[in-house]
């Protein structure tokens, strides 16, 4: 009695020979195979919109990235977790920023043309400058960017001599003799906001300390200025002196010539010559 069943063994025989036909047997798992999409990436063409696709900044995902890159010996990069950790500036492509300069275009206007450098300098004398950065990563906070930083003219700000001396005195090395101005940098406070306050406030409490007059201040002599003024010194003195002399005409004598001579020997070292007859 022949069994209705063939063994593997006459299956296979008979495929051999030809007399078993092959069969083709679909995958339980075809249909889920068919669902998932090929990775982005291998779809893309080279002249697509790219700020469309990735508009804003977000981790690395290699399947929307069309770039072989893959880090450590593995081939697939969508496998390496640490990968995604990476900064990115894919979000800031030329195209988007050029995107970005033309969408905030309208909000912007000219400087006024009447506003020149010799009236900013008059009107806004105070200069307050800070920086913002662009950071990927677990924050969006950057510590840099709450500093401030605040410049201004000496002699637009005082104009009395003595307190002008005294400011100098208590702001220190943050003066510039060269271009009279000053520079204030704060960076204590954990904003910007309050970093600018205590800039404000420290400008404030200068200026106000600069003008009281304490009775030790009194008591300053020449020696304690900062700069070495030649009206009113010995110098200047002197000077007058030699001026007086040439412009009073006076006739030389005997006296004033053996002075002269005596003084221009000592000056070059020419010995006296001393004569027989003496």
């Amino acid at each position: 009695m022949v069994p209705k069943e063939k063994t593997r063994a006459r299956k296979a025989l008979e495929k051999l020979i030809g007399r078993l036909a092959p069969q083709e047997r679909i995958r339980p798992d075809f249909e889920e195979i068919l669902a998932v999409r090929n990775p982005r990436s291998k779809e893309m063409i080279t002249d697509q919109d790219w700020p469309s696709i990735w508009p804003v900044a977000a981790s690395f995902r290699s399947s929307v990235v069309p770039l072989p890159v893959r880090m450590g010996y593995r081939r697939k990069p969508e496998k390496r977790i640490p990968f995604k950790t990476i900064p990115n500036f894919l979000h800031l492509t030329p195209a988007a920023i050029e995107r970005h300069c033309k969408a905030i275009k309208k909000f912007c206007t000219q400087w006024p043309q009447e506003m020149s450098s010799s009236l900013v300098d008059e009107y806004l004398p105070l200069i307050i400058s800070y920086s913002d950065f662009i950071h990927q990563g677990n924050s969006i906070r950057d510590n840099r960017c709450r500093i401030i930083t605040v410049m201004f003219k000496l002699n637009k700000l005082i104009t009395n001599e003595r307190a002008r001396e005294k400011f100098i005195r208590l702001i220190g090395n943050r003066y510039d003799g060269q271009t009279d101005s000053i520079t204030i940098v704060t960076d204590r406070c954990f904003t910007r906001k309050q970093n600018r306050s205590y800039a404000e406030y420290l400008i404030t409490a200068l200026f106000h300390e600069s003008l009281k007059v304490e009775p030790w201040e009194k008591l300053a002599d020449r020696k304690d200025a900062i700069e070495v003024k030649f009206e009113g010194s010995a110098a200047e003195k002197h000077v007058i002196e030699i001026i007086h002399q040439i412009t009073s005409k006076s006739k030389e004598t005997e006296d004033s010539v053996r002075e002269y001579g005596q003084e221009m020997r000592n000056l070059l070292g020419i010995p006296f010559l001393n004569h027989p007859g003496n």
